[in-house]
C-alpha cells in the first residue's frame, strides 16, 4: 500500500500486503467514435489515415484535451469538455485525428506520471480492447508519448482477465498461468521525446488554464 496516493489515482487492496494502484479515463473509444463521425473517417483512404497517425510528429497538429464526457483521472473535473486548439485554415482533418490520438496518449501519460511517484518506472504496458485492435496507430504514439515499449494483448475482457489472475493468485498460485495471445511490441522512438515533452506541458497549460 502507497503511504500516499497521488490525487489523480484510486487503489484497490486486493490482499493484506498487495494492492492495485492506477488511473481511469473516460473517453478512448468515445473520442475516436467522435472523430471518425464529425471528421468524416470513412470518406479517408485507410491507408492515408494510417500515414498520418504513424507520420513524425509535427507541431501543427492541434492540441486535444479529449474530455468529451468529462474527466476522471487525472482532475477528476466531471464539467470538463473536450478542448481543440491550435485549428487553423490549413488543418486537414487527417492532422486534426491524429490531435485526437495524441490526446488520448498524453491523457493516459499524466496517469502514468502520477504512478511514477508511487511505484518504478514501467519496463512495459499491455493493452487491450477493440480500440487497440481497430485503431493500431494509438499503441505507437502511446509507446513515444510514455517512452515505454506498448505491447498488444488479443484477447476479449482483459480486466476480467485481469480480476481472475488477482484471484487465482491466492486459489491456486502453483498453477502455472496461461499466456494470452500478443502482438507485436511497439517500442518507443525516443528522437521523439521532445515534441512529446512539450504536448505534454502545453496539454498542462491548457489544462490548467481552463480546468484548474
Amino acid at each position: 500500500m502507497p503511504d500516499e496516493l497521488p490525487p489523480g489515482l484510486w487503489c484497490y487492496r486486493v490482499s493484506h500486503d498487495r494492492a492495485l494502484v492506477g488511473g481511469a479515463l473516460n473517453d478512448v473509444g468515445r473520442a475516436l467514435a467522435w472523430a471518425d463521425v464529425t471528421l468524416a473517417v470513412d470518406q479517408i483512404e485507410d491507408e492515408e489515415l494510417s500515414a498520418a497517425l504513424l507520420a513524425e510528429p509535427h507541431p501543427t497538429t492541434p492540441l486535444v484535451l479529449p474530455f468529451f464526457t468529462g474527466e476522471r483521472s487525472t482532475g477528476w473535473a466531471a464539467d470538463a469538455r473536450a478542448v481543440v486548439a491550435g485549428v487553423s485554415a490549413g488543418s486537414a482533418p487527417v492532422e486534426v485525428y491524429r490531435g485526437v490520438v495524441e490526446g488520448i496518449a498524453l491523457s493516459y501519460a499524466r496517469i502514468v506520471s502520477q504512478l511514477r511517484e508511487v511505484a518504478p518506472q514501467p519496463e512495459r504496458l499491455f493493452a487491450g480492447g477493440s480500440v487497440t485492435t481497430d485503431h493500431p496507430e494509438l499503441l505507437q504514439v502511446m509507446a513515444d508519448a510514455m517512452r515505454t515499449p506498448v505491447t498488444p494483448v488479443r484477447i476479449k475482457r482483459t480486466t476480467l482477465h485481469g480480476t481472475a489472475l488477482l484471484a487465482l493468485e491466492s486459489l491456486a498460485p502453483d498453477v502455472r498461468r496461461a499466456r494470452p495471445d500478443r502482438g507485436r511490441a511497439l517500442t518507443p522512438d525516443y528522437n521523439r521525446r521532445r515534441y512529446y515533452t512539450d504536448r505534454f506541458q502545453r496539454f498542462e497549460r491548457v489544462y490548467d488554464a481552463l480546468f484548474g
